[in-house]
């Protein structure tokens, strides 16, 4: 059923957009198993053994930002211009530089439900149907551990060696994702004897990238632009294959002003001062932010965040709008713009300084449920009022520690 849904989403994608010429990067970073993604997209691959990566990305109309990373290593973003997406492929090679970390024991609540495994490091987990999946490995030997929503294993899918996974994924129908480096991996956790389905990852990534989520009807889309400052979201129906626009955050004066501040900023950038790259990531995360509207479907309704507006808008699957209010949110300059969801509770969430908040859709009231240090987390995932946090630091011996914590909201 995984494979036929996936064919029909194929068909549905590629029915509606049109093809254009893309540029292919390749390059030699000189370590094995760096990330190589495409900021605010799902496109990206892995470098070979070699140190070696090939990738295709997804436009070339607009300014493209390379993120790099690899545990131990410091991360690397490198811009492309329009000018240099004009040429059919780019070689970006460079050395990896390594990563100093502070010398600090991992600490833990002991309240907290939580799980560290004593095999390795945890790289990934996803949450869904109530199952914790989490992806463990050392770069040679990798695993599925699976938990219940108290972080007790019942299960271990072994990983065949064939496949070096870098991240787990959950797609537009809730189904969890292995990424590798060159194929994505449905997992069928029915089928003991074959549980990974491949499926190249350029095409999956090409027609699943930008989904949202799936109803009976329609296939929900977003897609960004201005280097994420920009958002557009649109649905294709299921039977006819027609592409319908439904809504434009447009952050278009916050794009034009941290464009003007990075080409002030690398015109003037001291000689031992932070990397342009470095300054790049402080200025988006301290002075601007991405584009933060969001689509969600909540039971049988759409719930958009419209922040363009202040707004939070419901409507009905025939887009009729059900009910609007402003979006209170007290201590906007500490606001972090990711919403979160339930989806077991269609409850939604968001960061305003070190807090979890609840947002009530109704009103657009916010709630403090729960005092979460932010700034040490990799990932974060809800499930049934549990918010599962996973966590990585390094120890006094410089060994990386890393374990999923599980912290209840009421």
């Amino acid at each position: 059923m995984k494979k036929i849904i996936l064919l029909l989403l194929c068909g549905i994608v590629s029915v509606a957009l049109f093809a254009q010429t893309k540029t292919v990067v390749y390059g030699n970073l000189g370590v094995e198993n760096v990330n190589i993604s495409v900021l605010n997209t799902q496109h990206g691959t892995v470098t070979n053994a070699k140190g070696q990566y090939t990738l295709m990305l997804p436009e070339r109309n607009n300014r493209i930002n390379l993120h790099y990373s690899c545990i131990g290593y410091q991360d690397t973003v490198v811009g492309i211009t329009p000018k240099q997406l004009e040429r059919d492929s780019i070689n970006i090679s460079f050395k990896m530089r390594k990563q100093e970390y502070a010398l600090n024991e991992v600490s833990i609540l002991a309240d907290r439900p939580h799980f560290e495994g004593d095999w390795n490091i945890i790289m990934d987990f996803e949450v869904y149907d109530g199952i914790v999946c989490m992806l463990q490995g050392n770069g040679n030997k990798y695993r599925l551990l699976l938990a219940d929503v108290d972080i007790k294993v019942f299960d271990t899918v072994p990983i065949p060696k064939r496949i070096k996974p870098t991240r787990l994924l959950k797609d537009c129908m809730g189904n969890c994702q292995l990424m590798a480096s060159d194929s994505v991996y449905q997992i069928d956790l029915n089928d003991k004897t074959k549980p990974f389905i491949a499926t190249d990852r350029y095409r999956y990534n090409a027609v699943m990238g930008d989904c949202l989520f799936l109803t009976d009807h329609h296939l929900y889309l977003r897609t960004t632009i201005m280097q994420g400052f920009s958002s557009m979201f649109y649905r294709i129906d299921v039977a006819t294959k027609e592409k319908q626009p439904l809504f434009v955050d447009d952050g278009s004066d916050e794009y034009q002003n941290f464009f003007d501040e990075m080409k002030f900023a690398a015109a003037n950038m001291p000689k031992h001062g932070p990397s342009i790259e470095d300054w790049e990531r402080f200025v988006r995360i301290a002075w601007f932010r991405d584009s933060s509207a969001h689509l969600a479907l909540a039971g049988k309704k759409l719930v958009y965040f419209d922040n363009d507006n202040g707004m939070i808008r419901q409507y009905d699957q025939n887009l009729k709008e059900l009910k609007s209010c402003p979006i209170d949110y007290p201590q906007k300059s500490d606001w972090k713009p990711q919403i979160l969801q339930d989806p077991a509770k269609n409850k939604f969430y968001t960061f305003i300084g070190y807090w979890l908040n609840e947002i009530n859709i109704n009103t657009g009231e916010t709630t403090p449920k729960a005092r979460i240090d932010v700034d040490i987390y990799s990932k974060v995932a809800l499930w049934n009022r549990h918010l599962y946090i996973l966590r990585r630091q390094h120890t006094s011996l410089g060994k990386l520690r890393s374990y999923i914590e599980r912290i209840d909201i009421d």
